[in-house]
């Protein structure tokens, strides 16, 4: 089998607009010292769907717990995840439009529901998105794939933001995605030149004599300043030497998609892409977006039967992801809605196990150093955005993992003193005028966000998103 080291990998898209930043790689190059972080970000449109409601609750401690249904599928993966339950989001307006674009930038203004660049029922936020600010902290590039996850004639949901707050296209097509990512890597591919070690270490012998001729020469200050140059140089050339190669193999490159797979093959290639600009450190964020595709997911109705799909066979948004009291079958539209969302469940449990089983630096794997967080622009079918769940999976020893992490949550009718609301555009604080209802999380998403972003390396000391989101008065602690 033919294997590539990652120099040869990145070598493979100099044909390509990306070579320029993908070059500069420092894992590829041997120059990380330690293994980087990846983050993919993967909003499941209704969200991952526990209805504290209906019983759907996790019970137990922080690190002895059981996963409420439909996430029991989880149960495999459970020493690497961490469940944050929960975190509330926007409280106003349709709750799906008003949140697509706060829910990775916690920054839309406080009782805004459009704009003039995304149209009347999207608010344009006033930050840029978590994927982004992590992506150009580490000098990085973000994929972007939607499988549906798209509303009002759009391609994908309006989710993801630059720091001149335009926002960001998704490939909407796994075709697509290959041709403008992978296609041009399997075809720049080349074995690696015959004896390229001798050849590496001949031209760091050559190097070290030229210096030292130099060094024969010269005196004082400009001595150290070569000598020091001496020593950064040799300690590069040890860490070549020493450094584990990385390596793929052409089979690990997918070959191009077919045009219009089946929902299921589509989610698959997505990740399986996502799965390889990791490995190959090309890309150290990703967002992957869920919708509404599958038609032939499985669960069981009341009796223990099994059935096939949608009950109603159209409208999954209104008669099955929409299952409380007012529905004409709640019980028949929840147990529906909930094999819907184990279907999902198993695709990342999957994706899971198998970055699990992908060596990287330093005898870690891929999973180690990758972490995966599972939201959506509401908690539940039922619109849940006060105490929505966000999990985490992988990142090994960066977070305490096979945790459980239940929020504290707060009365909107007797607050307090935490601030629930948000901010205007023009800066000024706006109490939410909520007096009814369920319990609040203390924490915004703004706190997982900011979370998630420390770990990536960086440093948000204020936070993320609005001040006004920025206010829990107790901090969510991940490590």
């Amino acid at each position: 089998m033919t294997k590539f080291d990652r120099r040869t990998f990145l070598k493979g898209m100099g044909a390509t607009g990306l070579a320029a930043s993908l070059m500069g790689s420092r894992v590829a190059l041997g120059n990380e010292p330690e293994a980087p972080l990846r983050v993919l970000l993967v909003p499941l449109t209704h969200g991952w769907g526990r209805d504290l409601e209906l019983g759907r609750a996790f019970t137990g401690s922080e690190f002895d717990f059981t996963i409420p249904a439909p996430l029991e599928g989880l149960e495999a993966i459970k020493d690497q995840c961490v469940f944050i339950d929960g975190a509330r989001g926007t409280l106003w307006g349709n709750a799906h439009d008003v949140s697509y674009s706060d829910m990775f930038t916690a920054a839309v203004c406080f009782d805004e529901h459009g704009s003039d660049q995304l149209g009347t029922h999207f608010p344009e936020p006033m930050g840029p998105s978590i994927d982004h600010v992590i992506a150009r902290h580490w000098g990085s590039q973000v994929l972007r794939v939607t499988a549906n996850y798209a509303s009002w004639g759009r391609r994908s949901n309006p989710s993801c933001f630059d720091d001149a707050l335009r926002v960001q296209d998704f490939y909407f097509k796994p075709e697509d995605a290959y041709d403008g990512i992978i296609g041009p890597i399997r075809d720049g591919l080349a074995p690696p030149m015959p004896g390229r070690d001798a050849v590496r270490d001949r031209i760091f012998e050559f190097m070290k004599r030229d210096t030292d001729r130099m060094l024969r020469n010269v005196r004082g200050s400009e001595r150290s300043k070569l000598e020091g140059y001496v020593d950064a140089f040799t300690q590069l050339g040890d860490r070549l030497r020493a450094r584990s190669e990385i390596v793929l193999s052409l089979d690990e490159i997918p070959d191009r998609p077919v045009q219009s797979p089946n929902f299921s093959a589509q989610v698959d290639q997505y990740l399986d892409m996502v799965r390889l600009v990791f490995q190959a450190d090309t890309h150290r964020v990703a967002v992957m977006g869920f919708g509404e595709g599958i038609d032939d997911w499985q669960w069981r109705d009341k009796n223990g039967i099994i059935q096939t799909g949608n009950p109603w066979e159209n409208d999954f948004h209104h008669y099955v992801a929409h299952h409380g009291s007012s529905h004409e079958d709640p019980e028949r539209a929840r147990l529906s809605y909930e094999g819907w969302v184990r279907w999902y469940v198993e695709k990342m449990v999957a994706f899971t196990q198998r970055l699990d089983t992908i060596p990287d630096i330093g005898g870690t794997t891929l999973l180690d150093n990758t972490i995966i967080m599972l939201t959506g622009e509401v908690g539940t079918g039922n619109h849940d955005t006060r105490n929505k769940l966000h999990i985490l999976i992988g990142g090994g020893q960066r977070l305490r993992r096979g945790r459980w992490i239940k929020a504290p949550l707060v009365d909107p009718r007797n607050r307090n003193g935490v601030f629930i609301g948000g901010q205007t555009r023009d800066g000024s604080m706006a109490s939410s005028g909520l007096n009814y209802g369920d319990h609040l999380s203390i924490y915004h998403t703004a706190d997982v966000l900011a979370a998630l972003g420390r770990l990536a390396g960086v440093p948000f000391e204020n936070g993320f998103g609005l001040p006004a989101n920025n206010m829990s008065p107790v901090p969510l602690n991940l490590t």
